[in-house]
């Protein structure tokens, strides 16, 4: 009886820890030609390490991050030579999320696009197109898309989303045009 007490126990726990490291949703993204944000949606579980490694495998940035609340920062890779990064996310329970880069000559950006929350599942999204047309705006929900836009006035947009039955992964929203511009623009 006392074998199966500590049994149940310990896969309480261990049940227990597994669910709270898979709630927390890690995302890496691209945001401009020589930038990365690795953001969290929710609070990580203890300190958490970002690496930037080169395509040879030799660390470039290790970046050790004590957060008690959700979080995105941006990592600059204009000053590395053109190549290919990797970056991983890992915490004490091991790596969360790995994705590799192609670090490009920063051009200049014919899209500005940012994003502001304002609370209540509402987002305000401000677009100004300097050269290009067809400018399409996409709604992700962590990694699941779920609105897709054609902007009509593509010199300028200036919109309030309100979102609902969100997943809670975090909103990031992805500007495009038909010249090849993409851009990723987060909440946070």
């Amino acid at each position: 009886m006392k074998k199966l007490f500590t049994l149940l126990f310990v896969a309480g726990i261990a049940a227990g820890a597994f669910a709270k490291s898979e709630g927390t949703t890690v995302l890496i993204r691209k945001t401009e030609t020589t930038k990365v944000a690795v953001s969290f949606n929710e609070a990580p579980q203890g300190t958490v390490i970002v690496k930037i490694t080169d395509s040879e495998d030799r660390l470039i940035l290790r970046d050790r991050i004590n957060k008690e609340e959700a979080f995105a920062k941006k990592y600059d890779l204009k000053d590395l030579p053109q190549g290919s990064y990797s970056v991983e996310v890992m915490d004490e329970s091991g790596v969360l999320r790995t994705a590799s880069f192609n670090n490009f000559v920063t051009e200049a950006p014919s899209v500005f696009s940012r994003v502001f929350p304002m609370g209540d599942d509402q987002y305000r999204l401000l677009v100004s197109n300097l050269q290009a047309k067809d400018v399409e705006v996409m709604i992700y929900d962590g990694e699941k898309l779920i609105h897709t836009e054609k902007i009509d006035n593509p010199q300028g947009l200036h919109k309030i989303y309100t979102l609902s039955n969100l997943s809670g992964a975090g909103i990031n929203f992805k500007v495009k045009t038909a010249s090849g511009f993409e851009g990723y623009v987060t909440s946070l």
